[in-house]
């Protein structure tokens, strides 16, 4: 199945050219959920990063207080998640259910760290993108902190 189209839209490839999407797509596994179905769970060991070729996922955590599940973020076609074991090696920081029926594309880590291995010039290209994305995410998270430190602090 030809995955080169999709990788190309998504940042952490989005540079790559089509000689090096090739051993990237071969790589690639179609794993598909039910509605309802949970992919994995906060604390898992992970071993993938995902790509949702069609369909929408919710991301939770665990409260505080370990017994309910805070929805951290839903997301769709298009989307990527599971990348951040790539970089630390730490299990699943939240569990990932299908909100509807799912395709993923699932890639996963040793043969990815094999590949960009192999390829300093592809691998540079792969963890500047994930850096530049995940500094994105930072400075989302740190906003929306400050946000909820200043509501509290006009809630006294």
């Amino acid at each position: 199945m030809a995955y080169q189209e999709i990788l190309k839209n998504i940042y952490l490839f989005k540079e790559f050219t089509l000689s090096e999407l090739e051993p990237i797509q071969e790589l690639c596994k179609l794993v598909t959920l039910a509605k309802g179905e949970t992919l994995f769970f906060q604390g898992d060991l992970a071993k993938s990063l995902y790509i949702i070729k069609f369909g929408s996922v919710h991301i939770t955590q665990k409260s505080q207080k370990g017994q309910d599940a805070v929805e951290v973020s839903m997301i769709a076609t298009g989307s990527h998640f599971g990348e951040m074991p790539l970089l630390d090696g730490e299990k699943r920081s939240a569990t990932v259910q299908a909100a509807e029926k799912c395709e993923l594309i699932e890639i996963g880590y040793d043969h990815l760290k094999k590949y960009l291995e192999s390829s300093p010039t592809t691998s540079a290209k792969f963890y500047r993108n994930l850096a530049t994305f995940l500094a994105g995410r930072l400075r989302i998270t740190t906003l929306d902190l400050s946000f909820a430190r200043e509501k509290n602090l006009h809630h006294f």
